[in-house]
């Protein structure tokens, strides 16, 4: 299998396993680590999320069909990805219509989402993202410009914590600046920014370039439901947007970097067509 086949559909990273006989930052047990890196590995059993690439453009009911409980997760974030795609081509109010639909069915998802399912805190999370879509989407439905639209939404969901530029979009998923600190300094990268992985992941020349200590290896579940090992250290901090997270534990492989969850996945997201906002 080649990387490249599944680097922007990692959704989840977990199972933490640090490596014996390494040095004073290769051995959790030996050094506290910060609460945000704590909580930065998701258990193992999380769902997994839809490709990037998904476009879905067949009317919708305004409801979804009933799905097992462990599947809400995974439907939810399909809907919304394919919320996202259609409101990218969206030319007119029924466009937006169809859009707010799939917002709506998502939303409706991960409000059923069991406080018993692994993926329970990350979906409250995300209920808050997807009504703040929903309600751009429907302000787009009666015509309001999408500065507008995103204002009116951000009203209702808090105040803007970051705006983070897109500078391209690789199979739909918008690309973004991110600023990496480590030991040989700091340096900038894109990376991917994919509302479906939920772990950071940078690509080993990155982790060379930053000079970035190798502590363990985790287990990364993709899109088609299988696992891969891969290795995982520190980053002094991550910065996007204005947005600043220290002491960040990311996963290393592949050949192109993703931004995932556990850097933004608190705030409610705006996706914008030159930007992303982040809001509380």
């Amino acid at each position: 299998m080649h990387w490249r086949s599944y680097t922007a559909t990692i959704v989840a990273i977990s199972s933490l396993t640090v490596a014996s006989g390494c040095d004073s930052k290769t051995a959790l047990s030996d050094t506290a680590a910060p609460a945000s890196v704590v909580a930065a590995p998701v258990p193992a059993a999380a769902a997994p999320g839809p490709t990037v690439a998904e476009v879905s453009t067949a009317p919708a009911a305004a409801e979804p069909a009933a799905a097992p409980s462990q599947s809400y997760f995974r439907e939810g974030v399909n809907r919304a990805t394919s919320a996202v795609n259609i409101g990218k081509s969206a030319q007119s109010p029924d466009d937006w219509q169809l859009a707010a639909s799939r917002w709506q069915q998502a939303l409706s998802l991960m409000q059923k989402v069991p406080a018993s399912d692994p993926n329970h805190a990350t979906a409250q999370a995300k209920i808050k993202e997807y009504q703040q879509n929903l309600t751009s989407a429907q302000q787009r439905v009666q015509g309001v410009p999408q500065a507008a639209a995103s204002a009116a939404a951000s009203q209702d969901n808090g105040g803007l914590v970051a705006q983070i530029p897109i500078v391209e979009r690789r199979g739909g998923t918008p690309v973004v600046p991110v600023t990496l600190s480590g030991q040989k300094g700091k340096q900038q990268f894109s990376m991917l920014f994919d509302t479906g992985a939920t772990g950071t992941l940078i690509t080993a020349e990155m982790a060379n370039a930053l000079g970035v200590v190798i502590v363990g290896e985790t287990l990364a579940t993709i899109a088609d439901g299988s696992q891969v090992s891969l290795p995982i250290g520190y980053v002094d901090a991550i910065e996007a947007g204005g947005l600043r997270k220290e002491a960040m534990l990311v996963a290393i492989g592949g050949d192109m970097a993703l931004l995932g969850q556990d850097f933004y996945g608190k705030y409610g997201i705006s996706l914008g067509g030159s930007s992303i906002n982040l809001y509380e």
